[in-house]
C-alpha cells in the first residue's frame, strides 16, 4: 500500500460524507417545501369552508328574522283587533244608581274637608 491510499480513500468518505449532506439538505427544502403548500392549500379549503359557514349561518338568521317578524306582526294585529273590540264593547264596570251617588258624596265630603282622606264614610 502506498501512503496515498489511506488519503485517498479519507478523500473519498470525506467526499461520500459531503454529498449525503447535500442530499439531506435538499431533501429537507424539499420536504418543507412540500409542507408549505400543503398548508396553504389547508389554509385555502378551511377560508372556503368559514365562508360556507358563514354564508349558511347569515341565511338562518335572516330566516329567523322573517319568522320573528311575521310573528310580531301577527301578535301585533291580534292585539289591536282585541284593543278595538274591547273599545266597542259595554264598559265592564258598571254601577247601580245607588253606589254611584255614594261615591260622588264622600268625593265631595272629602274634596270639602268633611272627611279627612284616606277615611271613606262607613255604610250605616
Amino acid at each position: 500500500m502506498t501512503a496515498e491510499e489511506p488519503e485517498n480513500r479519507s478523500s473519498a468518505t470525506v467526499e461520500h460524507a459531503m454529498n449525503q449532506v447535500l442530499q439531506a439538505e435538499r431533501g429537507a427544502e424539499q420536504a418543507v417545501e412540500a409542507c408549505e403548500r400543503d398548508a396553504v392549500k389547508i389554509r385555502q379549503a378551511a377560508q372556503l369552508r368559514a365562508n360556507h359557514i358563514a354564508r349558511r349561518t347569515n341565511e338562518r338568521l335572516a330566516i329567523c328574522h322573517m319568522r320573528c317578524n311575521g310573528k310580531l306582526t301577527r301578535e301585533l294585529r291580534e292585539l289591536e283587533h282585541t284593543a278595538a273590540a274591547s273599545l266597542t264593547s259595554e264598559s265592564t264596570c258598571q254601577l247601580d244608581e245607588t253606589a254611584l251617588t255614594s261615591v260622588v258624596e264622600a268625593l265631595a265630603l272629602t274634596l270639602t274637608g268633611v272627611i279627612p282622606a284616606g277615611n271613606p264614610p262607613r255604610d250605616p
